[in-house]
């Protein structure tokens, strides 16, 4: 018989508790960052369905995950080790629209 974790009176006393509880005790901390990826996701295809460029689509998922990330990580939810990584794809996100605004010589 499998054992599914079930939360405590104590574990649903508010709506913070049940997110600490789904995401620490239930997925074992991964619902958060999977979360931050179908957001990203969503966000980078629908920025690329309105006609935006894939730099720019790439960008603006990346800001959108990255503030939600660093909400996220204030309240606990979410490693810092994951908005570093959100940080990083801005970056690389800068330096792909440099190159693709870059005269050709």
């Amino acid at each position: 018989m499998a054992f599914y974790p079930t939360p405590t009176a104590n574990e649903t006393r508010d709506l913070f508790t049940i997110f600490q509880f789904v995401n620490n005790s239930a997925t074992g901390g991964i619902f958060f960052p999977i979360m931050i990826l179908t957001i990203w996701l969503i966000a980078f295809i629908g920025a690329i369905a309105e006609a935006r460029p894939a730099s720019r689509a790439f960008i603006f998922s990346s800001f959108i995950t990255t503030v939600l990330g660093v909400l996220l990580s204030i309240m606990g939810f979410l490693s810092v080790t994951y908005v570093y990584f959100l940080i990083l794809m801005i970056a690389f996100g800068i330096f792909w629209i440099r190159l693709d605004s870059a005269k050709p010589t």
